[in-house]
C-alpha cells in the first residue's frame, strides 16, 4: 500500500502529518471492493489522500492454497514529514 500512497501537496505545504486507520475489503482477484477511512488523521487532506489511494487499487492475488473470497483488513497509515 505504501508504494500507491502519494502525500497530499496541500498537506505538505502546510506540514499536515498524521496517522489515519483504513479499513478495507478485498476479492480473490486482489481487487479491493470497498473502503473506509475508520479513524481520521486529524487533517482532511490527508484522509482524501488516503481515499484516492484506495479508488481503484488493486492487491496480489490470493494465493492458491488461500479458500476465502475475500478479507477484510484494517491498516494504520501514516504520513510523515521526516522519513
Amino acid at each position: 500500500m505504501n508504494s500507491h500512497k502519494r502525500y497530499p501537496e496541500s498537506a505538505r505545504e502546510h506540514g499536515e502529518q498524521g496517522r489515519a486507520v483504513l479499513h478495507f475489503v478485498v476479492e480473490r482477484s486482489g481487487r479491493v471492493t470497498e473502503f473506509a477511512v475508520i479513524k481520521s488523521s486529524g487533517y482532511p487532506d490527508l484522509d482524501a489522500g488516503i481515499e484516492e489511494m484506495m479508488r481503484g487499487a488493486t492487491l496480489p492475488p490470493f494465493p492458491a492454497d488461500m479458500p476465502q473470497s475475500s478479507i477484510s483488513v484494517s491498516l494504520s497509515i501514516r504520513f510523515s514529514l521526516e522519513q
